[in-house]
């Protein structure tokens, strides 16, 4: 009972606090595109072809949004098991916050790179390869 209070008073959190964060990422992900990626855009040498910044940023923020949310869930659901399990005995409670802690470490840390390595693989496939042409043989690909 106590459990499922908490875990939808935490899912309620996340919701003001996310629709706070969609309105910042929104305004700043324009404010970006209007200031660092216009100008990269406007260069007379090597201008980049498109907001590569604020689609970043944009990127990021989503991906903030996606690890919070699953850490939060990771994070009650977690507290539950270790409080039952410390009724039991600490030794099971202990057990179950400290698999808690790897699961979340190893999901948001592997969400993380997953997308920095989509978003690597997406801007070198869309301006790295015109970069390059555009250098010459000053640099190699490699």
């Amino acid at each position: 009972m106590i459990g499922v209070l908490i875990t939808d008073g935490a899912i309620d959190f996340l919701v003001q606090e996310y629709t706070y964060l969609a309105v910042f990422s929104a305004v700043f992900t324009v404010v970006l595109a209007l200031t660092v990626d216009l100008q990269e855009m406007s260069m007379e040498e090597s201008p980049t072809n498109a907001p590569y910044t604020a689609i970043a940023f944009l990127i990021g923020s989503i991906t903030s949004i996606i690890a919070g949310y699953i850490g939060m869930r990771i994070a009650v659901y977690t507290n539950t098991r270790t409080t039952f399990g410390c009724c039991e005995e600490t030794h099971i409670g202990f057990q179950a916050a400290f698999r808690g802690g790897q699961v979340l470490g190893f999901v948001l840390v592997g969400l993380a790179l997953f997308v920095l390595e989509l978003i690597m693989i997406a801007f070198k496939a869309t301006w790295f390869d015109g970069a390059y042409e555009a250098l010459g043989d000053n640099v190699s690909k490699d």
